[in-house]
């Protein structure tokens, strides 16, 4: 596992839930997996449940689709949630995300987000709504998104709660930002002048 979206303990257990991967050392020659250096990035989205009193370990996948950097509401961060929105890896030997997928994680359920013919974006972040709800999904889920053909580059806002659905808001970029990994929302009022 390179990423995990969520950990927390009941009772009885510890739930982790991540995106894991196989053989990343895989040395198979295949074109269709992305790499990073000597790494094989074929990670799908998985739950483990570690028994604290027999100290048994119970694997399930969640989904079929690779998936990575899976993101989350960080304000649920370490408690119980449901909901994770992980980027979808593209059939390529690179790293491109041509979308994000949003998991159910308790029935599995999953809601894509495509960015569209020859667009890829970065690692989405979560924006809970001003005045959001506890819900998991009350928010918006943001990436930088290229095009790859003209290099054009923008913002995309999606309403997380209808995460199938177009976007809410595009911000165009005046210049081309670079496809990345690793962003977090921070809210205005937590910004502070240094």
């Amino acid at each position: 596992m390179y990423h995990a979206i969520n950990a927390w303990e009941t009772d009885t257990e510890i739930v982790v839930v991540g995106c894991r991967i196989d053989d990343p050392l895989a040395e198979d020659g295949r074109t269709d997996v992305p790499h990073i250096d000597v790494l094989r990035l074929e990670p799908y989205l998985y739950e483990w449940r570690l028994d604290l009193v027999t100290g048994a370990v119970r694997e399930r996948a969640l989904d079929d689709v690779m998936t990575e950097f899976p993101r989350m509401d960080n304000r649920r961060l370490g408690r119980r949630s449901r909901t994770a929105y992980s980027p979808r890896i593209a059939p390529a030997s690179e790293v491109l995300f041509d979308g994000f997928v949003k998991y159910d994680t308790d029935s599995g359920d999953a809601v894509h987000h495509s960015y569209g013919d020859g667009r890829f974006g970065s690692e989405t972040v979560f924006a809970p709504r001003v005045g959001a709800t506890d819900a998991d999904d009350d928010g918006y889920v943001l990436a930088f998104v290229t095009d790859a053909t003209t290099g054009e580059s923008e913002v995309v806002v999606v309403d997380a709660g209808r995460a199938g659905d177009e976007p809410v808001c595009r911000v165009r970029i005046p210049q081309r930002v670079p496809i990345g990994y690793h962003a977090w929302w921070v809210p205005a009022g937590e910004v502070t002048a240094g």
